[in-house]
């Protein structure tokens, strides 16, 4: 059985080989994706927090609610990271299909920032897991 040019996986792995124009790997990618994906967590939390059935999984788990709600987010949010290192590399590495280093720079000095923010922000999350884990 063969595999197709256009099969997604292939796909996948062109453009964490660079392989791809930039414009994709960083609109699609990186900005829809990463929205896409935001929204999705923010109607994720938004719902489990106000329905029953956060509230069923954490008595089967023996959890409080608010554990159970933060163990959801804390998952989903390992998962966006390992997205946004996978979007960021392919980004990087799709730079150089460009007709102007401009552009390639620009989405570079981008990812940069992001990156750092994120860092930033993760370093605050977890701090914040261990001192709301230590408490209980």
């Amino acid at each position: 059985m063969e595999v197709s040019a256009t099969s997604p996986s292939l796909q996948k792995m062109s453009f964490i080989r660079g392989s791809q124009p930039l414009w994709k790997a960083f609109w699609i990618l990186y900005v829809l994706g990463s929205l896409s994906f935001t929204a999705i967590f923010v109607v994720l939390i938004k719902s489990l927090s106000t329905s029953h059935l956060l509230l069923q999984a954490s008595h089967i788990l023996n959890l409080q609610k608010e554990t159970a709600l933060l163990t959801t987010a804390t998952t989903v949010v390992v998962i966006y990271i390992m997205y946004f290192l996978l979007c960021s590399i392919s980004v990087w590495r799709c730079a150089k299909n460009t007709m102007r280093n401009l552009w390639a720079n620009l989405a570079k000095i981008i990812i940069s920032i992001n990156f750092a923010w994120i860092s930033w922000k993760a370093f605050v999350a977890f701090d914040s897991l261990l001192t709301h884990f230590s408490h209980q």
